[in-house]
């Protein structure tokens, strides 16, 4: 459903702090250890680590005013959007329990959304630019992870139905010369974050 980024922030911070406690044995619990938050944001932008603390006030004042939440976050990247339409999907695990590093974790969040576009006979693919991208130059979906300790949090957003207009305000993780797609623009056919699970 839709939740507001900062109770998803404060739901994967307790989410990691259980985590933490279950790998150092001072929680038991019968719930899985890990889990994935699949969920949708109302209009957001969110700076990530390489531009946090960067951004013009102007700037933030510009994008609250056309309606949409502005956070500074802990996650890899720089300026993207989240909205409705977009699937945003927040892995909460042990990264050494699946013997991977961040670039191995990161490259199987990217296949598991290539694999997904697949379902939807859309020809996605890595580049040289972090997250996945049909051609060499519209971004379907977005990646930004931060690990505390090994476990992770943020994870990836894959626009399904998400008005695209909003990229229009900002310059999407920082590519200038790129643009960005969706599940719906790519195949004609309104398909919905709810479809895709």
């Amino acid at each position: 459903g839709l939740v507001k980024y900062d109770a998803a922030l404060e739901l994967q911070s307790y989410l990691v702090s259980r985590r933490h406690k279950i790998t150092q044995n001072t929680l038991e619990t019968s719930e899985p250890a890990d889990m994935i938050c699949f969920l949708e944001h109302p209009p957001t932008f969110t700076a990530g680590r390489r531009i946090r603390g960067k951004t013009e006030q102007e700037e933030e004042e510009r994008l609250k005013k056309l309606g949409a939440d502005y956070y500074e976050t802990m996650r890899g990247g720089q300026i993207t959007f989240h909205g409705p339409g977009q699937l945003i999907a927040y892995p909460i695990l042990d990264v050494r329990d699946y013997q991977l590093n961040v670039r191995c974790y990161v490259s199987r969040l990217e296949k598991t959304i290539i694999d997904c576009c697949a379902k939807y006979d859309i020809q996605a693919n890595t580049t040289e630019n972090t997250g996945v991208w049909v051609g060499q130059d519209k971004k379907i979906a977005a990646l930004g992870v931060h690990l505390q300790r090994y476990v992770s949090s943020h994870g990836l957003a894959l626009n399904c139905n998400v008005d695209l207009n909003w990229f229009d305000q900002i310059v999407p993780c920082g590519l200038s010369d790129k643009g960005v797609t969706s599940i719906t623009k790519e195949t004609g056919k309104q398909t919905s974050p709810q479809d895709v699970i």
